[in-house]
């Protein structure tokens, strides 16, 4: 959970079918709202340390996916989540 209009830190890690740490290529990341719209596309300010990626973002008022994708090995790789976004502790 986060709350509306805090910085989050939208963290991913991308592992081969090993579960090996990889570093993909040309990643960005998508925000879409809960009806799969396009709500941004980021493709600077993503930070790589540790065999993982993040960008500190801005929640907006409702509910959110984040999606990074990149390429590796010529392939595209993938990851999402969804943020559930409150304005105050406790709200349903």
């Amino acid at each position: 959970m986060a709350f509306s209009k805090d910085t989050i830190r939208l963290v991913v890690q991308f592992k081969d079918f090993n579960g090996i740490s990889i570093v993909p290529q040309d990643i960005k990341l998508v925000i879409y709202d809960t009806k799969k719209e396009i709500l941004e596309t980021i493709t600077t300010n993503i930070i790589q340390e540790s065999g993982s990626f993040y960008h500190d973002y801005e929640t907006p008022d409702k509910d959110f996916i984040f999606e990074y994708s990149g390429f590796f090995n010529m392939k595209k790789v993938l990851a999402r989540q969804k943020v559930m976004v409150k304005f105050t502790k406790g709200e349903d």
